[in-house]
């Protein structure tokens, strides 16, 4: 549990409200182990929930306003929650997760209740490791109990994981999957997060008695997932699936998940030359997750960590999703000490590469793979290790 961050939520709280929270809430970030952009495609993912938190401390309070403090930009939002609508407010700007949350929450809960939160993180942003979601998932955690709800089981997780990306695509405006959600609810310490987002079975794979050290290194470069470059990459995909919907039927191909490598390779020439990479890429990934899936439950931490690093290679040169600071800061990792395999985490264009790395190594690998990054770029490169973790409620 993140105590600490807790602790520094409950103070901020007190000096902002004059009393202390009654209600806390917490859920881990995650990284992406293989699964890059295949959850719109209706694909595999294998993902980790870590120890990097985003808190939320509260309490109700008489009327229907709701007030919250975020501490990371030292700003608050106030919503009047008996307006018909929210307004979303600027692109990219918090208060429109936020809002989203409540957006689409308020229609489960039978009222909604005035209160007073402060939100508190140590999930780095933009850096690929889904602050968003995590933000997300706490604030929606905050608002069911709050309301005298909570997440039983996994049906009710998965039922939050689909109202926050509802949030997600139609308050925020970006065309995600599930992924994030999904791995940020089912997440607990010892397990990855399998997850089939055509049927949305979500199964938990054990990491194993002795599991691979997971080492996330912030590129100290960022992004915004709203400026467009994720929709773009969406519609890109949806090019092939409306070329294979001509071929078959529209009840046939509803996703690249319907279409196999070798149907894309037949149809190669005929197929945008954009978008088949990028098909491509999904189609491969897919087979990468179950491989993966299957080396962990076999032990083959070096099978995984070449599948690892080979999804890393096609998000260069397939899904063109990489940057020269990520593919540097891969580089650095795959010839350090315990390397066993490294990729970039999350949309990608920027921010963090996870490696997966020999526990007895982890200290020779840490230097090896900063001093090679700074050496190349200049830049320093924030690097720790990781520990899979659960939410408040998980």
């Amino acid at each position: 549990m993140p105590q600490e961050l807790l602790k520094k939520a409950f103070a901020q709280f007190e000096k902002n409200f004059g009393s202390a929270p009654a209600v806390q809430t917490f859920a881990p970030g995650r990284v992406e182990i293989l699964g890059n952009h295949t959850d719109y495609n209706q694909g595999l993912v294998l993902g980790v929930a870590i120890d990097r938190f985003t808190v939320v401390v509260g309490r109700p309070v008489p009327g229907t306003t709701a007030t919250i403090f975020a501490n990371a930009f030292d700003q608050t939002d106030a919503i009047d929650l008996s307006e018909s609508s929210i307004d979303t407010g600027p692109e990219g700007d918090w208060r429109r997760y936020t809002r989203g949350v409540i957006w689409a929450l308020r229609s489960q809960l039978p009222t909604i209740q005035g209160f007073e939160a402060v939100v508190m993180g140590n999930v780095p942003l933009g850096a690929g490791l889904s602050s968003s979601a995590s933000l997300q998932v706490a604030l929606g955690l905050f608002l069911q109990k709050l309301h005298g709800q909570s997440i039983e089981n996994d049906e009710a997780r998965m039922a939050l994981a689909k109202r926050l990306r509802k949030a997600e695509n139609g308050f925020v405006g970006l065309a995600s999957g599930l992924l994030d959600f999904v791995t940020v609810l089912f997440g607990r310490k010892g397990d990855a997060v399998f997850l089939d987002c055509q049927n949305l079975n979500v199964q938990r794979v054990r990491l194993g008695q002795n599991p691979p050290a997971i080492v996330v290194m912030d590129t100290s470069t960022s992004r915004r997932l709203a400026d467009g470059m994720y929709n773009i990459r969406r519609s890109e995909c949806e090019r092939i699936v409306d070329h294979f919907r001509k071929l078959k039927s529209v009840s046939e191909v509803t996703s690249l998940r319907d279409i196999t490598p070798e149907e894309l390779s037949a149809n190669w020439k005929y197929l945008d030359p954009v978008g088949r990479l990028r098909a491509r890429h999904v189609l491969l990934e897919n087979q990468r997750v179950m491989d993966g899936v299957a080396a962990l439950n076999s032990g083959d931490l070096a099978a995984l960590g070449l599948l690892v690093s080979r999804s890393h290679k096609s998000s260069m040169t397939d899904f063109q999703n990489s940057s020269e600071a990520l593919d540097t800061l891969v580089g650095s990792a795959l010839t350090a000490p315990g390397c066993l395999g490294a990729k970039l985490s999350g949309a990608g264009w920027a921010g963090c590469v996870v490696a997966l790395v020999e526990p007895d190594l982890v200290d020779q690998f840490t230097r090896s793979c900063a001093a090679g990054y700074r050496k190349k770029t200049g830049l320093e490169a924030e690097i720790y290790v990781a520990y899979s973790a659960g939410c408040s409620d998980a």
